[in-house]
């Protein structure tokens, strides 16, 4: 009662002071402002106060708000912005509890089937103005959630709602970029929104890929302070140098040995300090082309070292051409780009996949088995555009999701490329008909697919608009083909005595040694004749009269496997497999408990699988 009393002779300053601490969350500040007429007066007024608490309960937001502030948007009351957040996600959370019953014998949900999400996020359609961050911020907290407390049907239906969220809002941001003066389509920007379009479940911001390239052109200097102390760049006014972070710039600003004294310092930091290679045991792996596992891991392929070399050296005014050879990406450099010396200077090559080697055509090597030197011929190769590398970098990424390497969400990958591949060359008809051919394999919704294709024929010449033509009459008549196809109800299994195991339970194969999780079973093999022989099945003692399991495995594949080579796992543990939430809510460590949809289609399983956990623990 004593502390009661004297907490009101407190200055209101100090009242609020206190509650700014981080350990005092908003539910904590609005039941404290509902003890007393005055913590309510100070509370409500604090528009400060409210700010701070937004920011500590949502904190990877701050960098959107501050972009738009930047641009004179200016929030009045703090504690609306909160009840906006809180409703969005709200809302958003009760869209994911409907998906699994709409979707639940879907494999890839179209782009049609979440429409009725585009007024969550949409300000034209009335949603808060950053009502998208609102919503990426809390799907990738779910996602990143521990399993073990997670549900996980949401947090696979979550991925879904962020890869559509994204792609939505960075092909806006694409077309933006596109529609830029070349002078300010930087390389960085590009290639990050290539990273946010591939890893929509991870937090990739370009203010940090930013400060990661900062801070390569920091050490470049310091190191050049040591070397070289009277160098120009010392003297720079950090406006020029904020200009040339963010502009792409017309030619060296430095004399040629004041630029070559940079080259070599940046070459030291980037290849021998801070150690960038070029990854030749793992060439094809998706996040040698993503500049921020480029930044974090040190390693990438050719396009991707080259844009940190290109950034870094940009911001220390020295000015590199990214060069694209049909065997090899290289920089050009030139002791000066400004006619007349550009015209006597000598094309250097940089090759920063392997270790930043200068290279001419006298002392050119033959690089990555290719048959010549690829700058043999560099008089037909102009400097490629930002627009021309990011579509390499989409075309790497093509070739890595092709690849049967890594099967867990290689499906997911391959979509999410393909998509990328259609926004960055939306008139070409090969693009579309990978992606036609996608959406066709996994039963999708084609209607944005023709319009394109009727939006585009007039643009073309004659052969590739017959070309047009026929694709589009082939994706008419699958489409008129796939509405007629009825939803196929779920049937519920009935048990037989000869079905020993259940759904959710964690085996392992006898003979391969692999762990899973069943997902269904058939009482006898239902496997196409062709299968059957191929995996031998008559040589099984049991053959095709026995029950056989759906299982996904721990290398994310889904296989078909004879009760006789399961046995349930003596140390059962996470089954690590992109689709698991589709069939599963829970993960108990013992077994998966299976999601409302999962139990209707197998309804007798819950009671053999407890009976069976019972008697093996």
């Amino acid at each position: 009662m004593v502390a009661d009393v004297q907490i009101t002779f407190l200055p209101n300053e100090v009242i609020e002071y206190i509650l700014e601490d981080k350990s005092i969350n908003i539910s904590d500040v609005l039941n404290f402002s509902l003890t007393c007429k005055q913590f309510h007066r100070i509370i409500s007024s604090s528009n400060k106060l409210w700010r701070i608490k937004f920011f500590q309960r949502w904190p990877h937001i701050k960098e959107a708000y501050e972009v738009e502030e930047k641009q004179g948007w200016k929030v009045q009351s703090w504690v609306q912005e909160i009840q906006s957040s809180v409703q969005s996600r709200k809302k958003l959370l009760e869209h994911l509890e409907m998906m699994s019953a709409k979707y639940y014998k879907k494999h890839e949900l179209s782009h049609s089937e979440f429409k009725d999400l585009d007024p969550l996020f949409r300000s034209e359609q009335g949603a808060h103005p950053l009502a998208y961050h609102f919503l990426v911020d809390e799907l990738i907290a779910l996602i990143q959630r521990p399993v073990r407390s997670s549900n996980l049907t949401h947090k696979y239906y979550a991925y879904k709602v962020v890869r559509y969220l994204r792609q939505n809002y960075l092909s806006d941001e694409w077309l933006r970029f596109v529609q830029l003066p070349p002078r300010q389509q930087i390389l960085e920007y590009g290639a990050t929104l290539v990273a946010q379009w591939s890893q929509p479940e991870r937090r990739v911001s370009y203010p940090r890929i930013s400060s990661m390239l900062d801070e390569i052109a920091k050490q470049t200097k310091n190191l050049l302070r040591i070397q070289v102390p009277g160098h120009s760049i010392f003297k720079t006014p950090p406006d020029v140098l904020k200009l040339w972070k963010t502009t792409n710039i017309d030619d060296n600003q430095w004399s040629v040995r004041e630029t070559r004294e940079i080259m070599r310092a940046l070459c030291e930091v980037m290849f021998k300090q801070l150690g960038f290679y070029g990854n030749t045991e793992m060439y094809y792996s998706s996040e040698n082309s993503l500049i921020d596992r480029t930044l974090e891991l040190r390693r990438g392929v050719p396009v991707t070292l080259a844009i940190v070399f290109e950034s870094v050296a940009r911001r220390l005014g020295v000015r590199c051409e990214p060069t694209s050879f049909p065997s090899h990406f290289l920089l050009r450099w030139k002791e000066k780009y400004t006619p007349p010396e550009s015209e006597r200077s000598e094309n250097f090559y940089i090759d920063v996949f392997n270790g930043g080697q200068f290279i001419t055509k006298n002392n050119c090597p033959r690089i990555s088995g290719s048959a010549s030197c690829p700058v043999e011929k560099s008089t037909k190769h102009s400097a490629a555009t930002a627009v021309e590398v990011v579509e390499r970098i989409a075309n790497n990424l093509e070739a890595a999701g092709r690849q049967r390497t890594y099967l867990n969400g290689r499906a997911a990958r391959l979509r999410s490329v393909l998509e990328l591949l259609h926004l960055v060359k939306p008139r070409d008809n090969n693009t579309i008909l990978d992606l036609a051919r996608f959406y066709m394999l996994h039963q999708m919704d084609l209607t944005d697919l023709i319009k394109v294709l009727n939006n585009i024929q007039e643009y073309q010449d004659l052969g590739t608009r017959n070309q047009a033509n026929h694709l589009l009459q082939m994706l008419q008549d699958y489409d008129t083909h796939i509405k007629v196809v009825q939803e196929e109800d779920v049937t519920p299994k009935t048990r037989i005595p000869e079905v020993k195991f259940a759904i959710g339970l964690i085996m392992k194969h006898r003979m391969y040694g692999y762990l899973c999780v069943i997902t269904g079973w058939d009482p006898y093999c239902a496997a196409s004749p062709e299968w059957i022989t191929e995996m031998a099945v008559a040589e099984l003692s049991g053959g095709v009269q026995q029950p056989y399991y759906t299982v996904f495995t721990e290398d994310g594949s889904s296989r078909y496997a004879a009760q006789e080579n399961l046995e349930m796992a003596q140390t059962p543990a996470w089954v690590n497999h992109y689709e698991i939430g589709r069939y599963f809510c829970k993960f108990l460590g013992t077994h998966y408990v299976p999601n409302e949809e999962k139990s209707k289609e197998y309804p007798e399983d819950a009671e053999v699988r407890n009976r069976l956990l019972e008697v093996y623990q």
